[in-house]
């Protein structure tokens, strides 16, 4: 009997019965697309993070990719994981990425035509990176993910690596948002097949030397003649997010203006409801109720009478603005905008100083009310 509860307590926390897409509220778009476009996940996870982390992506989002692979430095049958051959740290990234992708060509390439990295504190839609896909031919040399301009001309897709690993940024104040986490890129098969048949073959294109992971494909990506995409929609909104949903809907408002200010990405960052794409792709730094969360506002409701007449979510995706590659990295924001910025947080400290509502007040009352 004990070993019956522990088998279904097992099967609950793993979620091993669920289906790769909602038999009753999927509909016979997302169906097809789940078969057209092929995408295959892996996610870069920690040995002390499997349980505390990694299950819950395959409990939520991870079931919908068309294959799940967990790639680790210890062999774990519950989730599982794929062990690669190298050490566990923040100094031992970029090995364990190449690892994860020479394991991945040599033992799942035709199961898919596009090849998602993840990080184990991300959340992606994979029904609207199928639908911006769909645009895309897997043949050709393309990588997608959220634009940064350091270190590289074409520019890189910021990707970290979710365990902390430094990187010297230009921009010291945010160093600490640079050195880890990421929503995540995604290869076509011609350029996950020139990395490992070509880059990893040639140091010259491909270094083995340790550096942060996502500068590094980027090089290998630009070495190889794979073009780093422009992921924004029609509107110059991103699908990609860098940084917490939250931040990017608050900058300026609620939360500090640092990333829009010190402008690390290569195109402009938006600010408000207009930050992201309505067809949004990747989230990051999620802890795991804020995946169930995600999982159930994006999946199980539905706003009664709202009826979607957006057509770019129900036709052929457009095209992004720079599709041509003719932009120059981002400049950063105008001094009008830092002006008005800067007024804003003056207001906000005027009001916050005429309404205090304080922990400590609030902590106060409470201790009279217990003492009353």
């Amino acid at each position: 009997m004990t070993q019956l509860y522990r088998d279904g307590e097992f099967r609950l926390s793993l979620n091993l019965d669920k289906q790769p897409y909602d038999t009753v509220r999927d509909g016979l778009i997302a169906r097809e697309m789940y078969t057209k476009v092929r995408i295959l996940c892996w996610v870069m996870t920690t040995p002390k993070n499997h349980w505390r982390k990694a299950r819950h992506i395959k409990n939520t989002w991870g079931n919908r990719c068309n294959r799940l692979i967990f790639i680790s430095t210890e062999t774990d049958n519950r989730l599982p994981t794929v062990k690669v051959p190298t050490l566990e740290g923040y100094d031992t990234l970029w090995g364990k990425t190449r690892e994860a992708f020479r394991y991945i060509y040599q033992h799942h390439l035709h199961e898919a035509e596009w090849f998602l990295k993840a990080d184990d504190d991300s959340f992606v839609i994979l029904e609207n990176l199928r639908f911006y896909l769909s645009n895309f031919n897997t043949s050709d040399p393309f990588y997608f993910g959220h634009k940064f301009k350091a270190y590289i001309k074409s520019g890189y897709m910021q990707g970290g690596s979710g365990n902390g690993n430094i990187i010297v940024f230009l921009y010291t104040s945010v160093t600490s948002f640079i050195n880890h986490e990421h929503a995540g890129y995604v290869l076509s098969k011609e350029a996950l097949r020139r990395f490992v048949e070509i880059g990893l073959e040639n140091p010259v294109k491909c270094t083995d030397t340790e550096w942060p992971e996502d500068v590094q494909i980027g090089i290998c990506m630009e070495n190889l003649d794979c073009k780093g995409m422009d992921t924004r929609d029609s509107y110059g909104r991103d699908r990609f997010l860098t940084i917490s949903l939250e931040t990017h809907l608050t900058l300026g408002i609620v939360d500090d203006t640092w990333l829009w200010e010190m402008h690390p990405s290569f195109y402009p960052v938006q600010k408000g409801f207009d930050c992201c794409s309505d067809t949004a792709i990747g989230f990051h730094q999620m802890t795991p109720n804020q995946m169930y969360l995600y999982y159930y506002l994006i999946y199980r409701v539905n706003a009664y009478g709202i009826q979607d007449i957006r057509t770019e979510i129900q036709s052929k995706p457009q095209h992004s603005p720079d599709v041509n590659f003719q932009a120059l990295p981002f400049s950063g924001p105008s001094t009008s905008d830092l002006i008005w910025t800067k007024h804003l947080k003056k207001r906000e400290k005027l009001e916050l100083e005429k309404y205090p509502q304080s922990e400590s007040a609030t902590s106060s009352l409470s201790e009279n009310l217990q003492r009353r």
